[in-house]
């Protein structure tokens, strides 16, 4: 049985009408009916999931936003379920995944096609599927703005320590990157999801001409590709300073330093299309 939770976010009364049409076409195309479950103020993913579980489901699918989908895999938790995911929109996490707009994505769920991969996790807490970020907060918008260079220019420095299993370290930040998976080719055992590491960067403070140089990296968070940026590979790290640090998942702060985090192996039993980056 097929039980889909449906967040229709930030969409207009008419877009979602829209979307919801083409849904429902879709899965009848496929042959993948099943019940749809709208989120709403009153109800959440989390309380919808409880009801998918009740209702004895073996497939649960996120339509929606990759918080959407985060919040599902976090509101499943050690359940033993299938897990599927319709984008509306742009979505990091679909790229990941190899799943397209509604319809190639229902193609792809029917195909029932899967991969068991890592979750990352934080304090024992949330989990994450993409990556957490901490420090530069940047959009890869218009890399010409003044507005953007001005925001390159200043952003501020802070010392970060942690520790792996291997190692103690303290380094001088402006940002970082805790990579489970991301939306681009895995093949240089970085951001592979199947490999129980995380891939941790670092990105260091630059002079003005390094900045402008290496823009659309930093934007487009590659920070292993800019010049004295450090990378590190680990299971497992614990930041202890500084203190207060917001850690996000996509827009969305998930906890702050200090903070545990470690790679949990073959947790997510996902539904993925021929096109997935790992």
């Amino acid at each position: 049985m097929y039980y889909y939770i449906v967040d229709p976010e930030s969409l207009s009364q008419k877009q979602f009408e829209r979307v919801q049409n083409q849904l429902y076409s879709s899965l009848t195309n496929y042959r993948i009916n099943g019940e749809v479950s709208r989120v709403t103020t009153l109800r959440t993913v989390s309380q919808l999931t409880e009801i998918a579980f009740s209702h004895g489901v073996k497939t649960l699918v996120a339509v929606g936003s990759d918080e959407t989908f985060h919040d599902l895999i976090n509101a499943v938790g050690d359940r033993d379920v299938l897990i599927g995911f319709i984008p509306l929109g742009g979505s990091e996490v679909g790229k990941i995944f190899g799943i397209g707009d509604i319809d190639h994505a229902c193609r792809t769920i029917a195909s029932r096609r899967h991969s068991l991969l890592d979750l990352g996790c934080v304090n024992g807490q949330y989990v994450f599927a993409t990556k957490l970020s901490f420090g530069v907060n940047l959009s890869a918008g218009n890399l010409f703005s003044i507005k953007l260079l001005k925001q390159l220019l200043n952003l501020p420095e802070f010392e970060i320590k942690f520790t792996t299993r291997d190692y103690k370290a303290s380094l001088k930040a402006v940002g970082g990157q805790i990579i489970n998976s991301r939306s681009v080719d895995s093949s240089q055992n970085f951001g592979n999801p199947t490999d129980g590491v995380l891939d941790i960067s670092l990105l260091p403070k630059l002079r003005a001409f390094g900045l402008v140089r290496h823009r659309k990296k930093i934007t487009s968070g590659f920070f292993e590709q800019v010049p004295h940026s450090s990378l590190i590979h680990a299971n497992q790290l614990e930041i202890s300073s500084p203190e207060g640090l917001p850690l996000r998942v996509g827009r969305k702060v998930v906890a702050k330093t200090p903070a545990a985090v470690k790679a949990l192996p073959q947790k997510l039993r996902i539904i993925v299309g021929k096109d997935r980056t790992f």
